[in-house]
């Protein structure tokens, strides 16, 4: 069986899964245990194969039995789709055969690939599925379902209203856009049924807040399982920079994704999904999302 490596993040491990139904067979799929929850129940994935690397990195004797785990497997090729030296020392352990990019996001990563393909594309869903030779754009643009779980009903869904999601959260701060526009957009959509999942004290406190200050807004915290149903159930997503708010995209459920020290360099515009741009370029010390204006983002929700 063919394994696929793609250790992290949430939102680079979704955009992944979109090569999957590309492919004549299902995969073993390599990730960060962090991740693991994102690929339950994909009927494209024959294996889910977790890594404690982010705990390995603390703990020395669990790095040990990590290694010893990882190396008792076995695979018959092996696909990075990280480039990383992480990521090519665990393809290294997998299989004699592994296949790379000629020109990975880290130049040592290539050392361990016995196959290298050179990537020339922009976005990132056109990179991993260069790494298979193959070239899709009309594919990428229309492509089906990806994510799957364990269904469930949910009370806090409006028979009656929109239901839209927010995702106020995101891993560097200079992504977030700040709680007063989550509130003034909350606000603007007053006749719609807003939620907010949150994880974490940070995300709740901000989230009670947007609540406290917007009547139809409803702070939810949720399982990973639970909140690709919810998402998949709501009629629009509006959401920051990262992992949670690509599970719109990865299901074809309208999507705002506001960037602010990032840009759209990810996936591809349909008519499911829209951006909202600040500058284009990649700055983590670059704290400007809070000049986006809210009539930007209800511009592109009214595209829909």
């Amino acid at each position: 069986m063919d394994a696929i490596i793609k250790l992290s993040s949430m939102g680079d491990v979704i955009h992944s899964l979109a090569v999957l139904p590309k492919l004549d067979r299902k995969v073993a799929f390599i990730v960060d245990n962090s991740f693991k929850d994102i690929l339950q129940h994909n009927p494209y994935i024959e294996q889910i194969v977790p890594i404690h690397l982010r705990e390995a990195k603390r703990d020395k004797r669990l790095f040990f039995s990590e290694f010893m785990r990882v190396k008792k497997l076995e695979f018959s090729r092996v696909y990075d789709l990280q480039g990383l030296f992480k990521s090519g020392v665990v393809a290294s352990l997998l299989s004699k055969k592994r296949v790379g990019y000629q020109n990975p996001r880290e130049k040592i990563a290539s050392f361990f690939y016995n196959r290298k393909i050179l990537s020339t594309k922009e976005y990132a869903i056109e990179r991993y599925l260069e790494l298979f030779e193959i070239d899709d754009r009309d594919y990428l643009v229309n492509h089906p379902k990806l994510l799957y779980y364990k269904d469930r009903e949910f009370d806090i869904l409006s028979k009656k209203k929109k239901n839209i999601i927010f995702i106020i959260g995101a891993s560097w701060e200079c992504k977030k856009l700040p709680v007063e526009k989550w509130i003034e957009l909350a606000n603007a959509l007053s006749g719609e049924n807003i939620i907010i999942p949150y994880i974490g004290e940070t995300e709740k406190k901000d989230a009670f807040k947007i609540a406290d200050n917007a009547p139809n807004a409803t702070p939810v915290t949720l399982s990973i399982n639970d909140l690709k149903a919810l998402i998949d159930k709501s009629d629009l997503l509006i959401g920051n920079d990262t992992g949670p708010s690509f599970i719109a995209w990865a299901n074809n459920v309208k999507n705002v994704i506001v960037y602010g020290c990032t840009y759209n360099n990810k996936i591809l515009e349909n008519k499911f999904s829209k951006s909202v741009e600040i500058q284009h370029s990649i700055n983590r010390y670059l704290d400007v999302i809070d000049k986006i204006q809210i009539k930007n983002i209800l511009k592109k929700a009214e595209e829909f």
